[in-house]
Order: structure tokens, then C-alpha cells, then sequence
């Protein structure tokens, strides 16, 4: 079983710290911290190295998570926002493509949303 998948969390295998990307599915299960402790010690790893992250999800739903992992998250925002270079949503679902729409302009790094048809596109695209 891959890291994370027992959570509703599963690392892809697209997925390359070594290129900077970071690669997973959510299947709208819960995500404990101990799986989001993998994304997060990314995005450090990458602060601490100077180096940029290309992020790929696939979501299927959206994932339950609690109150400390969302605090966590917010703790690690300023990370997330300045590592960041380019982020592939992917998934079906309307709420995807208006959130791709209203995060893009407002920060640094390029944010687009892909239908599952277009899956292959996204992983090209993270790719690059």
C-alpha cells in the first residue's frame, strides 16, 4: 500500500521529490496528520533546499479533515504560498474549476484545473 493511502491519501506514482513533484489522490476519506505530515515535510524540505514544487491532485471529493489539520495548514500557508510553482487539479467535479479560477491571479504560482479526461495533459503539464 502506498504511503497515505490507508488515510484517503495516496501518493501517486508520478510523484518525484527529487524533480519537485509532488503527486497525490484524495478520495474524500479522512486525512489524518499522519498522512499530511508527507506534504508538509515536502513543502519543508523544499523551503530549506530553496527549491519550487509542482503539485498534482487528483481529487475525487473533497477530503474530511479536522481542526488541527487545517490548523496546520495555516500554520505552513507562507510555505506552501512562496514554494509553490504550479499546481494540477484534477477531477471532474464544478467547484475544481472555479477554485483553479479565483486562486490563480491571486498568487505567485500558476494554478489550473483538468477534467479526468484530461489527465494525461495535467501530468504532462506538472511534468515540464
Amino acid at each position: 500500500m502506498s504511503e497515505g493511502a490507508q488515510y484517503g491519501l495516496k501518493i501517486l506514482e508520478i510523484d518525484d521529490a527529487e524533480s519537485g513533484i509532488l503527486a497525490y489522490s484524495v478520495d474524500g476519506g479522512d486525512i489524518s496528520e499522519d498522512a499530511a505530515a508527507i506534504i508538509w515535510q515536502r513543502f519543508d524540505d523544499a523551503k530549506a533546499q530553496e527549491k519550487k514544487i509542482r503539485l498534482y491532485a487528483e481529487m475525487s471529493a473533497i477530503p474530511k479533515a479536522s481542526g488541527a489539520l487545517v490548523m496546520d495548514k495555516l500554520k505552513r500557508l507562507g510555505t506552501i504560498l512562496t514554494t509553490m510553482e504550479r499546481m494540477a487539479i484534477v477531477g471532474d467535479s464544478s467547484w475544481m474549476d472555479v477554485y483553479a479560477k479565483i486562486v490563480d491571479p491571486i498568487t505567485r504560482f500558476d494554478v489550473r484545473h483538468f477534467t479526468l479526461e484530461q489527465k494525461e495533459e495535467a501530468r504532462a503539464w506538472i511534468q515540464d
